[in-house]
């Protein structure tokens, strides 16, 4: 089983080791890259910073992020906010959802939301269903790089963003490829935007962790093998 590992470093580099690890052949060409922002802190005290993934971490601390509780979603943020110095009371998140159950019975009146430009409001309009307020911290953007890998080959894509997705579409169905190829997504969110791309065989993780890509491409190849 051939798989495109669409999402971008260093995390593809991490995941295509594991799904190698698991006996999987992987294509791995990011089809964004991450362009960091010189951008201050929003002003005020927070009482939570959430991180939405190790981006968010890096670009935080490369400007000036004056530290606090942090809680952060993915294991690589979560290990790179702890080696920042910057130790979580909590463990790491699989997604939004995730943080939202995790808070719920603490919700913070002040959130600093670090993140890249555009992505999903899920969390920010929980946290202000909940009472709170929301300071969004953009400290990077997606750039498409669009890659060319060999996609006659290619049985199942993984996608890790919508943003990626989008770019991801563009260059399946612009060579002409089956709407029907597996593609996976980290959340319903994402889901959605798959199925409007034009993608037919959509499956949800848990999150964009190797370890739900691994579960879930581990059952799609035990039904090829029936």
């Amino acid at each position: 089983m051939r798989v495109w590992v669409t999402r971008t470093e260093p995390g593809a580099t991490r995941q295509a080791e594991v799904l190698a690890g698991h006996g999987f052949e992987v294509v791995k060409a990011p089809v964004l890259s991450i362009e960091h922002l010189a951008k201050a802190q929003p002003e005020g005290s927070f009482d939570l910073a959430v991180f939405v993934s190790e981006h968010a971490v890096e670009g935080a601390c490369a400007n000036g992020w004056g530290g606090g509780p942090g809680i952060a979603i993915g294991v690589p943020a979560h290990v790179l906010l702890k080696r920042r110095g910057h130790a979580s009371a909590w463990p790491p998140q699989d997604n939004a959802s995730c943080v939202a159950d995790t808070l719920k019975d603490s919700v913070p009146r002040h959130t600093l939301l670090v993140k890249g430009e555009g992505g999903t409001d899920t969390l920010q309009r929980w946290l202000e269903s909940q009472g709170g307020t929301v300071s969004e911290w953009d400290v990077y953007r997606r750039v498409p790089c669009e890659p060319a890998p060999a996609m006659r080959s290619i049985d199942v894509i993984v996608a890790a963003s919508g943003d990626g997705l989008r770019v991801v579409g563009k260059l399946w169905f612009a060579d002409g490829r089956d709407p029907n190829v597996p593609l996976l997504v980290p959340s319903a969110r994402v889901s959605d935007i798959a199925r409007t791309v034009g993608f037919e065989n959509v499956i949800a993780t848990a999150g964009a962790g190797s370890r739900a890509v691994v579960d879930a491409l581990v059952r799609l190849r035990g039904k090829k093998t029936r």
